[in-house]
């Protein structure tokens, strides 16, 4: 061994977040997180931080592009592998189009795209796209305006504090007596 550590070398970075609670109050919460991002200048530890919030978006990513954008009952026709993946980059294609639409309108009115619901970006998309009569530019600017007719809420901030839930064992539990040892199996001699 040439006394060098194993495994991944990581940062760690510190920081808080306050909280405003339902019944106005407020509170500071610490954080931690482990990045393998090392280089301070290029990620800094603030960003790091802001990213980390939006860290859940990726999930609702794969939700849009699992059920809203394809239906459930949406099935991959081809037969060979190529083909299939030639669908799966059209369908790839069509959700980043709408997620530019989608960011598009958001930066219309300067709001997160977070509150641009993907469900109305898809039913716009469709809607325009069956009755493209405008020149695309119009077309375009309407789809804009029909999404920011129907906009999410805010969303609201987390306000339950962060702690380890207790497990919850489903099994009925008998509790031993630790004052007498296990009993021992039976062992046979050959005499």
């Amino acid at each position: 061994m040439d006394g060098t550590p194993h495994g991944h070398l990581v940062r760690i970075v510190e920081y808080t977040v306050t909280i405003k609670t339902a019944d106005g109050r407020t509170r500071t919460e610490p954080f931690r997180l482990v990045t393998t991002l090392l280089d301070h200048e290029q990620a800094p530890a603030a960003e790091i931080a802001a990213v980390y919030h939006e860290r859940w978006e990726i999930e609702n990513g794969y939700g849009e592009l699992k059920t809203r954008l394809r239906g459930a009952a949406f099935i991959l026709r081809s037969k060979l592998p190529e083909l299939v993946c030639q669908e799966l980059f059209a369908l790839l294609a069509v959700y980043q189009a709408l997620c530019t639409l989608k960011c598009e309108a958001a930066l219309a009115v300067g709001i997160d795209p977070d509150r641009v619901s993907f469900t109305v970006t898809v039913r716009v998309a469709r809607d325009h796209a069956l009755s493209a009569s405008a020149e695309p530019a119009q077309a375009r600017r309407n789809a804009v305006r029909d999404i920011l007719d129907d906009l999410l809420p805010r969303r609201r901030d987390r306000q339950c504090e962060r702690v380890k839930k207790p497990a919850k064992n489903t099994f009925p539990t008998k509790k031993r007596d630790t004052a007498q040892p296990p009993p021992r199996p039976a062992t046979r001699s050959n005499s």
